[in-house]
């Protein structure tokens, strides 16, 4: 009746690991702790002792039951990113609005977003405007103001009026599809202390159970114990060996590492990124959209042959109707509402039109030696400079510059107190380059570099240091691939946030100062539960071999083991 009850409990409690490991033995792949538990408890029936049998299955389940529990810990954040793919998009179709899946719509089509909605789809305001919580993608909780004109990113929440979004991107080159695409996958692209647990783990298993083995014979033949004692030891050593603190923790630091860093913005392609942040030398950046913001202020104008006004007003007339970054900011300084006349595009150098019956050009250096328009020879500026001239002579020169992003300095500076070089490339020219790089302390500086250029001085860099490359642009997509460990702003080319291994949605250097302390602190731990793992079980293991580790005692320290890393491990979220 005993034995009946016990097996009974056994087969209720151990079911699942039993399951398990015969499913296991099938496939030919059985070496794990679930498979030691299983023969070790069952050595314990064969040797009597069926409460210790139960005691192993009761203790090893519960131990599951908490690690499950701390592994959807970890998993919040990573949900939270789940959370953002929208359920639907409300199409505009011959005047009608129809709900659709998001994956159903096509480049060009219009959709209609209302106030409380998600926005499904990335495209562009042709209709309405409002305020929208950008915090889903960006981290920051502050409203955006959105308008006519205005880019429109899937993931974002509309807060006050209807918006006319025409789309740009589908669904799966969306930014919200990418983003759950890296977390989904995130757990496949495993870090190296990952990779070395499971290879441990297949070779750990069938040395323990042979010293298992080894140790019952040597108790049976060499000494006076008893079969029953000797399979009970055994027993009990399999159990203490039981590499489930491994198998479970390390993995676990991982993940929750990889949701801490969601959590922040900070989106990885695996937990080998997390890896490679940690074993950085050096960071390269491209200037603009990453150091810079990529938006033209009017620094000065020079006047030369017309006074600041006039050549402003010239300017605005004839960059009104282009989209480039110079010719917003040079339209948004001078507002007039004259029109431009036989307005011709000179492609990369400026534009040629008729204002009031007079003839203008304005463009850049290039278009000035096309017309033969003198100029001093030597002139040169830290500036991007446009200049304005009559076809005779220059009225004067825009000077325009670009603008740092809020908090580079500072994370510059945060970067070096930790060993990070950093570097700057840029294709602008070098007295602009040199200029911003000294402003914000970055160390090496080189400009007037084409993509590949910027890919050549990486590998030189590379021959001794390992550099991380961070870019915005499809010009920077071969950086991002060559270098050691490619960064994307989550603004960038959709081909720049294919190539890089990390996206940063909050658009802010200083989020990679977080990520490499985040990535620090996984790696700090991963080890220390290692060395806490093998530490304790050499310790017990040995106690147990000479027989002063009970059966119950055993699956304690095992379990009291795991849980002990499993604790650590979630240290990864403590700010």
């Amino acid at each position: 009746a005993s034995l009946i009850s016990y097996l009974v409990l056994y087969l209720v409690i151990g079911f699942d690991v039993i399951k398990a490991s015969i499913t296991k033995i099938s496939s030919g792949n059985f070496m794990d702790e679930k498979f030691l538990m299983t023969i070790a408890s069952i050595a314990a029936i064969i040797s009597g002792e069926y409460a210790e049998a139960v005691a192993v299955m009761l203790f090893y389940s519960l131990g599951e039951i908490i690690q499950d529990k701390a592994v959807d810990s970890s998993k919040d954040s990573i949900k939270e990113a789940l959370k953002l793919k929208p359920e639907f998009a409300n199409l505009i179709s011959q005047g009608e609005i129809k709900k659709v899946d998001p994956s159903e719509v096509s480049i060009g089509q219009k959709i209609l977003i209302k106030p409380g909605e998600k926005v499904p789809l990335d495209g562009k305001i042709i209709k309405g405007s409002s305020n929208l919580d950008t915090s889903n993608i960006s981290g920051e909780f502050a409203p955006v103001s959105l308008e006519v004109g205005d880019e429109i990113i899937s993931g974002f929440v509309n807060l006050d009026s209807s918006l006319e979004v025409e789309v740009t991107k589908t669904y799966k080159e969306g930014t919200i599809a990418k983003i759950i695409d890296m977390v989904k996958n995130a757990s496949v692209n495993k870090a190296k202390v990952e990779k070395f647990i499971t290879r441990f783990a297949k070779i750990y298993t069938p040395i323990v159970i042979g010293l298992a083995l080894i140790l019952f014979l040597v108790l049976n033949f060499a000494t006076d114990h008893t079969v029953k004692e000797a399979l009970y030891r055994a027993a009990i050593f399999l159990v203490i060996s039981c590499p489930c603190a491994l198998a479970i923790s390390v993995p676990l630091t991982i993940f929750a590492g990889i949701g801490s860093l969601s959590k922040r913005s900070i989106f990885v392609k695996g937990g080998n990124s997390i890896e490679a942040l940690t074993d950085i030398d050096g960071i390269a950046f491209d200037k603009t959209g990453t150091v810079t913001k990529g938006e033209f202020e009017i620094a000065e104008v020079e006047e030369i042959s017309a006074k600041k006004d006039e050549i402003l007003e010239i300017a605005s007339v004839g960059e009104a109707y282009s989209t480039h970054p110079i010719a917003k900011a040079i339209v948004k300084a001078f507002e007039t509402k004259k029109v431009p006349g036989n307005l011709n595009n000179i492609g990369g150098k400026g534009i040629e039109f008729e204002l009031e019956g007079k003839s203008y050009i304005v463009g850049n250096r290039k278009l000035i030696d096309d017309f033969n328009i003198k100029i001093d020879k030597d002139y040169t500026s830290n500036y991007v400079d446009v200049f304005v001239a009559d076809k005779e002579k220059i009225l004067g020169i825009i000077k325009l510059k670009d603008q740092i992003k809020d908090g580079v300095k500072e994370s510059v500076s945060d970067l070096h107190q930790r060993g990070v070089k950093t570097y700057m490339f840029s294709g602008d020219k070098d007295s602009v380059v040199e200029e911003i790089a000294k402003e914000v302390g970055i160390d090496y500086y080189k400009g007037s570099l084409l993509p590949e250029d910027k890919v050549s001085e990486i590998k030189k860099i590379e021959k001794d240091k390992r550099i991380a490359f961070v870019g915005d642009g499809t010009n920077d997509a071969p950086s991002l691939a060559s270098a050691y460990l490619g960064i994307s702003m989550g603004s960038g080319s959709d081909i720049a946030i294919e190539t890089s291994d990390i996206v940063l949605l909050k658009n802010d250097i200083s989020s990679i100062v977080r990520g490499i302390d985040i990535a620090k602190r996984v790696k700090k731990i991963a080890y220390q539960n290692i060395f806490i793992a093998l530490f304790l079980k050499v310790v017990v293991l040995g106690l147990g071999a000479v027989g002063y580790v009970s059966m119950p005692l055993a699956v304690f320290a095992d379990v009291g083991v795991a849980l002990l890393c499993i604790v650590n491990s979630l240290r990864v979220f403590k700010e």
